[in-house]
C-alpha cells in the first residue's frame, strides 16, 4: 500500500533556479489551488542574481561576482520547453553571469506579472503545525521589515546550500577567524581582486572551480606565487600558471607578532608571512529557519516539541530524513528542491520538481510510512560509507548529496515515475540517457579549450573534440 498526497496551497521559498522551475512545474503539472514563491532579494536569480546599481546595499552575500563565466553549456541550463539562448561567442559556449541572470529573469517574468512571485520577502521561520500545515513567518522589506505570519499546506525549500560557507576543521583556523577575521575570506564574498589584494601574500584553499578561478584572478595582482593548497590533483578545468604554486593540505595555522599568518603544511614545510587566506571550500546544507515536530513524543512530557531539522554538525553532512532527496520522511508536505549537488543542477531541478508536482497531486504514489520513506536514506548512507572506505583520503565530493556516478541511476528512477504518471512528459524532459551523459562529460574538454582561447594561450596538447 502506498500513500497519495494532495496539499492545495503551497509556498516555495527561494527565487533561484530551483525555486523558479519548481514554481513553473507546480503551476503547469500540479492540481493546486494556490502556488506562490517568495524571494528575499528585490529580484530573482538566486546565486545568479546580479544588481548593476552602484553601491547597491545587499543584505546577503552571493557566490556570484563580476566577470563570472559558468561551467555548464546552454543545453544543461535550459529548463524543459524553455531553451537557453546560445551565447554569441564562437569559442566560448559557456554563458556569463549576466546571460544566465537574464535567462532566469525572462523565465520568471510571467510569474511575477501574474502575482505568483513576491519579491523582498525574507522567510525567517518555518514551523510544522501539529495536525497539519506549516506556519511561515517572513519580513516584508517593501514595507520596512514588517513581519507577516501565514499558514500553508505544504512548503518547498529551495535555499539549501549557498548561505552556508564551509571551512575545514583545521587547528588554529577558528582562533584566526576570531582574531583576524578580515584575513580569513571565503568565496561567498568574492567580488574579484581589489586593492586589499595588491602585493599581498595570498593562500587559496581548495582546487574546485571557485578556488581555481580566484587563484587565476589574483595572479596578476597579488604577490607571487599565489599559494594553492590542495589535497589531490584537481579534476576541474584550469589553465597552468607558473604564478600559482600548489602545495599540500594545511595541518594548522599560527600567527606571529606582526599579525602575519603561517600555514603549516602536512609535509612539514611552512608558508610564512601570509596576509590573506581565501577559502574556496564549498558550502554545507543547512536551513536555519526551519523547525519540525520531533518525530517521537518527549518521554517526559509526551509532547512533540519543535526542533531544528538541519545542523552544521549532522554526520554525514546532509539534510536528514529525506525520501528520494526530496520529501521529508516524517511529514512529506515538506520538500527540498536542490538538495542533490549535480553536474547539471538546472536539469536535475527540472526533473525533481516535476516529480514533486505529480507526487503532491496524487499522481505518483509514495511509501505509506516514515520507516518506508527512510529506506532511500539508509541505502544511500550504506553506499556512501562503502565509497569513503575505498580511500584513506576520500574527496569531499564523496558526500551524501553529491551522487556522482549514481546520479544517472537516481534521475532515471525519478523520470520513470514521472512518465508513468504523465506519458506526455516523456518527450519534454531531458532523456537522462548515455548520449546525454556523454555530452555532459564532454563539457570538461570544451571548458578547457575555452579557457585557452579566452587567455590567448596556445594549448599545450590538443584536445580531442570527440572525447567523452
Amino acid at each position: 500500500m502506498e500513500m497519495a498526497l494532495r496539499p492545495k496551497n503551497l509556498l516555495i521559498i527561494g527565487g533561484g533556479p530551483c525555486g523558479l522551475i519548481t514554481l513553473r512545474n507546480c503551476l503547469r503539472h500540479g492540481t493546486f489551488t494556490k502556488v506562490q514563491l517568495v524571494e528575499r532579494r528585490d529580484d530573482v536569480g538566486g546565486v545568479w542574481y546580479q544588481n548593476h546599481a552602484p553601491n547597491y546595499p545587499s543584505r546577503w552575500s552571493t557566490p556570484a561576482y563580476p566577470g563570472l563565466i559558468g561551467n555548464v553549456i546552454p543545453e544543461f541550463l535550459s529548463f524543459s520547453e524553455h531553451p537557453f539562448p546560445a551565447p554569441p561567442r564562437k569559442h566560448q559556449p559557456f554563458p556569463t553571469l549576466a546571460e544566465t541572470n537574464a535567462y532566469l529573469k525572462e523565465f520568471a517574468r510571467p510569474f511575477i506579472e501574474n502575482g505568483h512571485v513576491r519579491l523582498s520577502f525574507e522567510v525567517t521561520g518555518v514551523e510544522e503545525v501539529e495536525g497539519g500545515g506549516w506556519t511561515v513567518r517572513m519580513k516584508d522589506w517593501n514595507k520596512g521589515d514588517v513581519v507577516l505570519e501565514e499558514t500553508w499546506d505544504a512548503v518547498v525549500i529551495a535555499t539549501v546550500w549557498f548561505d552556508n560557507p564551509h571551512f575545514p576543521d583545521v587547528p588554529g583556523l577558528r582562533e584566526l577567524q576570531q582574531q583576524q577575521h578580515n584575513k580569513v575570506q571565503h568565496a561567498i564574498n568574492w567580488t574579484g581582486p581589489h586593492d586589499d589584494h595588491k602585493g599581498k601574500c595570498v593562500l587559496v584553499i581548495g582546487n574546485a572551480n571557485s578556488a581555481n578561478e580566484m587563484a587565476a584572478q589574483l595572479a596578476p595582482v597579488a604577490q607571487t606565487p599565489i599559494y594553492r593548497s590542495t589535497r589531490r590533483i584537481s579534476v576541474f578545468p584550469s589553465l597552468p600558471d607558473n604564478r600559482i604554486q600548489d602545495i599540500g593540505p594545511i595541518s594548522r595555522y599560527t600567527t606571529i607578532n606582526n599579525n602575519k599568518i603561517t600555514a603549516h603544511v602536512q609535509d612539514g614545510t611552512a608558508i610564512e608571512n601570509i596576509d590573506i587566506v581565501l577559502f574556496g571550500t564549498g558550502y554545507y546544507p543547512h536551513v536555519p529557519y526551519l523547525r519540525v515536530l520531533r518525530p517521537d513524543p518527549d518521554p517526559q512530557t509526551h509532547a512533540r516539541t519543535l526542533v531544528p531539522l538541519t545542523s552544521c554538525t549532522t554526520v554525514p553532512t546532509r539534510i536528514p530524513s529525506l525520501h528520494n532527496q526530496i520529501l521529508y520522511a516524517y511529514n512529506p508536505t515538506l520538500a527540498f528542491i536542490g538538495a542533490p549537488t549535480s553536474f547539471i543542477p538546472f536539469t536535475l531541478a527540472d526533473l525533481t520538481s516535476t516529480w514533486l508536482s505529480l507526487a503532491w497531486s496524487g499522481m505518483i504514489q509514495i511509501p505509506p510510512t516514515p520507516k518506508a520513506r527512510l529506506v532511500y536514506e539508509q541505502s544511500r548512507l550504506r553506499t556512501l560509507a562503502e565509497q569513503r572506505s575505498e580511500s584513506d583520503n576520500p574527496s569531499d565530493l564523496i558526500n551524501f548529496h553529491f551522487l556522482g556516478r549514481y546520479e544517472m541511476e537516481y534521475a532515471r528512477g525519478l523520470r520513470e515515475d514521472v512518465v508513468r504518471a504523465n506519458e506526455g512528459l516523456d518527450r519534454v524532459l531531458a532523456r537522462w540517457d548515455d548520449e546525454q551523459d556523454e555530452r555532459r562529460f564532454a563539457m570538461y574538454a570544451t571548458k578547457m579549450e575555452s579557457l585557452f582561447v579566452s587567455a590567448g594561450v596556445e594549448r599545450l596538447m590538443p584536445i580531442d573534440d570527440n572525447a567523452t
